[in-house]
């Protein structure tokens, strides 16, 4: 009964394999590109602003600077997207399979590309803690002159190098890390939000390639001691 009970409690444990999130990644650049990409154009539209850069011109209007921020945000953005799109198209999906990761615990799992690589160095896998924390203004509405600044604190990171010629990348790259004690957990969604106390855990996988070089990213449900479920 005992063993049965021990059997279940660890399948509940377990999580479920996860995929790397470069595809969601470029999803949501595209999307935040357009919606930056609009804002400018409309911004030119409502307030009928004429494209003119002109500094000495009597009719320059110092607002068409907004939009052209708009439009570079938009820019970035779609940048980062297309690169993320091509990370998908070159290595595929990366698979993540991994045990609980618990403050205190030893966090160990294996990272499996749908292709095998071949890259011209080692494999790094990275864990991270980062702790989102506000500088100045109220803590829940901003609103004048009272406006709060978000900075990210790295509270926690290890590194693990895995001989890439000791592996096949399909099979599976393992890594494993001892979390201390203290451990900050899981706090929030695990993407970047402007909340003060948020905590992100995030894990890397890179390898230099030729052309651009392998990596994949996975959000991790860092649990407290002594939270087991």
């Amino acid at each position: 009964m005992s063993g049965q009970r021990g059997r279940r409690q660890a399948t509940v444990q377990a999580p479920a394999p996860m995929v790397d999130a470069n595809s969601a990644n470029a999803f949501s650049g595209y999307f935040f590109a357009g919606a930056m990409g609009l804002i400018g154009i409309l911004i030119v539209w409502y307030f009928e602003l004429p494209l003119n850069f002109d500094v000495t011109d009597r009719e320059f209007n110092p607002l068409i600077f907004v939009p052209v921020l708009f439009m570079l945000i938009a820019l970035y953005s779609l940048l980062k997207a297309i690169r993320d799109t091509l990370r998908v198209r070159k290595f595929g999906m990366t698979t993540l399979a991994c045990g609980p990761a618990i403050a205190g615990g030893r966090f160990e799992g294996s990272l499996r590309s749908s292709r095998d690589l071949t890259p011209g160095g080692d494999y790094r896998v990275q864990l991270q803690c980062i702790r989102t924390y506000r500088v100045g203004g109220p803590v829940v509405v901003t609103s004048g002159t009272q406006k709060s600044t978000y900075k990210d604190e790295l509270r926690w990171q290890e590194t693990v190098v895995v001989p890439s010629a000791s592996i096949r990348s399909s099979a599976g790259i393992p890594f494993a890390f001892q979390i201390p004690p203290d451990a900050l957990a899981s706090k929030g969604p695990p993407i970047y939000e402007r909340v003060h106390g948020n905590v992100r855990w995030i894990l890397t996988v890179t390898a230099p390639m030729r052309g651009l070089d392998y990596y994949a990213v996975f959000a991790i449900d860092m649990r407290g001691a002594g939270r087991s479920e």
